[in-house]
């Protein structure tokens, strides 16, 4: 195991040297790619420090880009040393588990199945008509993906985070004690991860049942404030269409005597003892009481 807390330590082919690409990359026009031996000599350095990135789905049943198919824009790690060894250059390469605990997980499960791919700008090469030779070129980077989605199909994970031998280069297990430790450091990280959610998710919890109480109360409130509305506006009504009466009630005059002209109290008493509606009454009561 690795003793750099928050790391697992891979060691793997990043490269094949002097053999050509077994896809063709991008960029070479549909040739092989092939890294010289001169090429490698001079400018593999230049992958150290570089990211190692992957794809990864935005969650588990999210759609778009599956796991570990191509170059990707989520970087695990980084690039700490490169070595040739026979046609391999060798990587030292760091992921950090504990930010990228799923995917570490991931890498453990599939190493067997697991490659790199390079990423790089040629600054010059020459060709002929299956390959492109680089002669020289700048490191930018690599990817950790599944063997049959690298352009060289034949880089390999050597070790994860475990110290064995190292006699066949492509000897890819691990003994089941050196598996668990790494699982049960990695499910660590997952568990801290899983706590932080379930702690995100009681206080979404808390302020959603706060604005329901929120809503209800200021509902209610609006609810008696529109009973009250109603009533006051009911009394209102009431108080609009009661009709007046005289405070005394003269004796009717004879309407066929000559040419006398009738009193208002007479008027009014006839227009209530009409058919009229209320409100013709009310309208021709109030012409005779005010003049209007």
């Amino acid at each position: 195991m690795s003793s750099e807390l928050g790391k697992m330590v891979i060691n793997g082919c990043i490269t094949k040297i002097g053999k050509a690409s077994t896809g063709a990359p991008c960029g070479t026009d549909g040739k092989l790619a092939v890294f010289t031996a001169e090429s490698i000599k001079k400018c593999a350095d230049t992958f150290v420090g570089m990211p190692l990135n992957c794809t990864y789905p935005d969650g588990w049943f999210a759609d778009g880009t599956d796991l570990f198919t191509n170059h990707g824009d989520m970087n695990i790690g980084y690039i700490r040393s490169v070595e040739a060894k026979d046609d391999n250059l060798m990587a030292e390469i760091v992921v950090w588990k504990d930010k990228f605990p799923e995917e570490a997980f991931m890498i453990v499960n599939g190493a067997e199945a697991l490659g790199f791919s390079v990423e790089w700008y040629a600054t010059q090469t020459h060709e002929d008509e299956e390959n492109v030779y680089m002669d020289e070129f700048q490191g930018a980077g690599c990817a950790i993906l599944w063997k049959n989605c690298a352009a060289f199909s034949d880089t390999f994970i050597e070790t994860l985070a475990a110290s064995r031998d190292k006699k066949n280069r492509s000897d890819n297990s691990m003994n089941e004690q050196e598996k668990k430790e790494i699982i049960d450091s990695i499910m660590a990280g997952l568990d801290e991860k899983l706590k932080g959610y379930e702690e995100k998710i009681g206080e979404i919890k808390a302020s959603v049942e706060k604005v329901k109480g929120d809503v209800d109360e200021s509902v209610k409130a609006s609810i008696e404030e529109v009973k009250a509305d109603m009533e006051k506006a009911k009394d209102e009504f009431k108080a609009s269409v009661a009709v007046p009466q005289p405070k005394t009630q003269e004796p009717a005059k004879n309407p066929f005597e000559g040419g006398e002209e009738k009193s208002k109290e007479e008027k009014i008493a006839e227009i209530n003892a009409s058919n009229m509606s209320l409100a013709d009454k009310l309208h021709e009561i109030t012409k005779i009481r005010y003049g209007k």
